[in-house]
């Protein structure tokens, strides 16, 4: 027994030794310039050649041997820093680093790619900037389109359809906040300004635990932080919009902020329209403005506060009139819709190994279809007849989230996340039956309740596992869903730079989306899963292969997934949302029904030089089966692309001109095409008979958009810069619908009915210019 007490007691000394020798170093890292906090920059030991990553809010801890001689700072685009003689610093650091224009070329070590998660991706927001655009006007979204597994829907579309799910399917992030609806001008582009961002994160793989809610994918953006050592902006002038952006100290060095807001062009041709007295037309009135604001306030070193808010709303009428002979008539509809986030987060250092942040959010979004009609006689009585409907959702929330650095080979995120959702479908108000007409009225609210924890662990210095588990609770209507969401990532570095990496995860998504089927703005109500409408859910597995070259900045990745889905939803043909509904939503739509998604995606990207850019190619095929749609059959996904091209490419010449390009190819999504069709002598049309779901493909979908931007001086010494390019340069006239029409004869009777493919976008060229102060 003795000799046992002896073993032990010499093996606690030696883990106390091996303790005492170890120093833990921690801090944030920022840019120097202006404060902001750098995401994923690398601390490494020169000694031991550990390292680890900066996290969402700056922060890093890391356990290095108190003989080690330095370690090395670095984030690519900035010159490193070497820090030495600990003791004479205080922690946890402020770590400043100072931009580096000249760096040519990224180390192995400092590249991201290989310690991200399988799935996911990171575009830095320059290279989003620096992508032609729809009249020049630079969107984040449809960057991401131009990656792998990424595609869209009708051209000018803002939504995005990932890994064979659809836009609703998209956990889309603000600063922490849900975002519901991400369009501007009809999905022409999204509300998101890329001049108030400092980054973009994609998963669509092996997600985090503490992202859920959604099946495809999570797009979490941060906006920045705001310039605390000086006060600056940019004025922006573009075809669709104007642009103003704020930023500067509060207090330098401690506190700051950053306002940047747009306001469209479009709206100002309103005021251009002359008000008639006779005759009759049409009109169309379309304005939307979007304001970002961030403050943050460093009240130590440990302890930081930031309140993060958003604005945006659209407003587009459609309108008939007439005025004759002293009577005047007019018809208009209208479709408003607005998001409103605000986020208030307190970030705290408690040690050296943990860091938490506490955060409040609120996220307002609201749709509304108004229908007006208006006639004023001399002689009569005036008739003012409306319609309008509403629908919304309201969340409110707080969220407690928490890391902790075990050691360099192991590390913990948990947390628990409370959100109570308030729902208002379909909110009527009317007196087209001659009296007052309220129906839906009132709210109905769900609590969300989520816990979650992920693990990082090194088993080796090659070999990384990240086991995690995220618990959700939804309670509605008086029923309860009680779902675990088990989460696993595995990172298996090669020699000669090559990776392995693999996920699973098993997702939940507890709100449903109710859309028209028709083109043009759409009205639309988020509704909560209900007894009869259960929520969906998916399970994926995803299998990586990645190789980063030594020199060029070149990287490679080649991944493969298969995903699985349960509890989807339809809608019976013809189903419109907009109006009053007979029934329950929850009876109306088709439900039980599942999805299978499998593709393999392939990316070439070059990071470093004057010529740089990438080239990706997906594959995937994506279907559904209903028991009362396509004879329960399965039947492939409206946006179901099979192959999808896109390239994108810059190239500097000199200091001052940058050359940009970019190509995309996606084979035509699925439509539903009519087998047969009859018509009566009384009938005034044929009418279509439609037997299988999708059974048919639109034309392909291919573009080419160029451009440049030059970087001038003003006469006053300000940094300037103006754009100039061409969306669609070769005049391709790709589908946006297909029209039905019938021919017939000098009888009127109907010989032959032809498919007419109707599009939108020619050839547009652009120009816009930016002043920087």
């Amino acid at each position: 027994m003795t000799k046992y007490l002896v073993i032990a007691f010499f093996l606690l000394t030696s883990v106390q030794i091996a303790f005492s020798q170890k120093l833990i170093i921690s801090g944030t890292v920022r840019d120097a310039a202006n404060g902001e906090l750098l995401i994923g920059a690398t601390v490494r030991d020169i000694l031991s050649q550990t390292g680890v990553q900066t996290n969402a809010y700056g922060f890093f801890s890391l356990e290095i041997p108190t003989h080690s001689l330095a370690l090395k700072v670095s984030f690519v685009g900035y010159a490193p820093l070497y820090i030495k003689d600990f003791a004479r610093h205080k922690f946890p650091l402020d770590i400043k680093l100072t931009q580096d224009n000249l760096l040519k070329e990224v180390t192995v070590k400092e590249i991201k790619t290989m310690d991200a998660p399988n799935g996911s991706l990171s575009i830095p927001m320059d290279k989003i900037k620096s992508m032609p655009a729809l009249l020049g006007e630079v969107d984040v979204l449809k960057a991401l389109s131009f990656t792998p597994g990424v595609s869209t829907g009708t051209e000018g579309s803002a939504g995005l359809y990932i890994r064979g799910g659809t836009p609703d399917q998209n956990l889309i992030l603000l600063d922490e906040v849900p975002v519901y609806n991400v369009t501007h001008l009809g999905g022409f582009f999204s509300v998101f300004n890329p001049n108030s961002l400092k980054s973009v994160d994609l998963y669509k793989g092996a997600f985090p635990a503490r992202y859920g809610g959604r099946l495809a994918s999570v797009i979490d953006l941060t906006m920045k932080d705001g310039n605390n050592q000086k006060f600056g902006g940019e004025v922006g002038i573009g075809l669709l919009n104007q642009s103003l952006t704020l930023e500067g100290p509060i207090v330098k060095n401690k506190a700051s902020f950053i306002v940047s807001g747009r306001v469209s062009t479009l709206g100002l041709s309103s005021l251009l329209q002359p008000k008639k007295t006779s005759g009759y037309g049409e009109y169309r009135k379309y304005r939307f403005y979007d304001l970002n604001a961030k403050f943050n306030y460093q009240i130590n070193k440990t302890d930081q506060i930031y309140v993060s808010l958003y604005n945006g709303f659209d407003r587009f009428i459609y309108g008939e009139w007439s005025a004759i002979n002293g009577r005047s008539t007019e018809t208009s509809l209208g479709n408003n819709w607005g998001n409103t986030t605000a986020t208030l987060r307190y970030s705290k250092v408690f040690s050296q190994k943990l860091f938490a942040r506490f955060i409040l959010l609120y996220s307002k979004y609201t749709s509304e279809l108004a229908n007006n009609f208006e006639d004023l006689n001399v002689d009569a009585e005036p008739v003012k007849l409306y319609r309008n409907t509403n629908a919304g959702v309201t969340d409110l929330g707080t969220k407690a989230q928490f890391d902790y650095f075990l050691s360099n080979r192991a590390n913990l995120k948990f947390g628990l996340d409370l959100t109570r959702h308030s729902f208002s479908p379909f909110v009527t108000n009317s007196n087209y039956s001659g009296s007052q007409l309220e129906t839906g009225k009132g709210t109905l609210p769900a609590t969300q309740l989520d816990f979650h924890v992920d693990a990082n662990i090194s088993l080796t210095d090659r070999l990384h596992f990240n086991p995690g588990l995220r618990y959700s609770t939804y309670h509605v209507n008086n029923r309860t869903f009680f779902n675990p969401e088990p989460r696993l990532g595995l990172n298996w570095s090669l020699p000669a730079n090559w990776a392995l990496k693999g996920g699973y995860a098993i997702m939940n998504q507890y709100v449903h989306l109710l859309t028209n089927n028709g083109f043009g703005f759409g009205y639309d109500a988020w509704l909560p899963s209900t007894g009869k409408v259960v929520p969906s859910r998916s399970a994926q597995l995803s299998f990586g292969v990645y190789k980063t070259f030594s020199k060029g900045g070149l990287e490679l990745s080649l991944e493969a997934y298969t995903k699985k889905m349960k509890n989807l939803i339809d809608y019976p043909d013809g189903t419109n949302f907009s109006g009053l509904l007979a029934d329950s939503w929850d009876d109306i739509v088709i439900k039980n029904g599942v999805g299978r998604v499998k593709g393999i995606e392939l990316m070439l990207s070059k990071k470093a030089g004057k010529f740089n850019g990438w080239v990706s190619y997906t594959f995937s095929k994506s279907e559904r089966k209903f028991s009362e749609i396509n004879h329960a059959a399965w039947y492939p996904m409206k946006y179901d692309r099979r192959h999808n091209v896109a390239i994108t490419a810059n190239y500097a010449i000199g200091k001052k001109w940058k050359l940009s390009a970019s190509f995309i190819y996606q084979n035509g999504h699925a439509v539903t095409l009519p087998e047969a069709a009859f018509i009566t002598e009384n009938s005034g049309g044929p009418r279509f008979i439609y037997d299988k779901r999708n059974n048919g493909r639109m034309p392909a979908f291919h573009r080419l958009d160029i451009g440049a931007s030059k970087s001038l001086i003003t006469p006053r010494k300000r940094n300037a810069e103006l754009r100039l390019g061409l969306y669609n340069a070769y005049n391709r006239n790709n589908p946006l619908y297909l029209d039905m029409k019938t021919e017939r004869n000098q009888d009127l009777v109907p010989t032959k009915i032809t498919i007419k493919q109707v599009s939108f976008f020619p050839i547009l060229p652009y120009i816009g210019y930016t002043l920087k102060f």
